[in-house]
């Protein structure tokens, strides 16, 4: 029973990556990029997510939680 229910998260990892618009490796990039550029604005609480989702459209949603904005001078 155990191989088979190993099998199976196999096989729904590989169904989840092929389907993915990103491999997990980009994403956790993407990650990484967005929260240092977030984080040159914003005093960051925590890195920030993304969410990649495909349809007739790639959707993607960036979440990011901050304690309060870094100051700037005069714009």
């Amino acid at each position: 029973m155990q191989r088979l229910t190993d099998n199976a998260r196999r096989a729904r990892a590989l169904i989840e990556r092929e389907n993915a618009p990103l491999p997990p490796d980009c994403a956790r990039v993407l990650e990484a990029d967005l929260s240092r550029v977030l984080g040159a604005y914003f005093e960051l609480t925590a890195p920030a997510e993304v969410t990649i989702a495909r349809g007739e459209q790639i959707v993607v949603t960036v979440r990011a939680s901050a304690s309060h904005a870094k100051p700037f001078g005069v714009l």
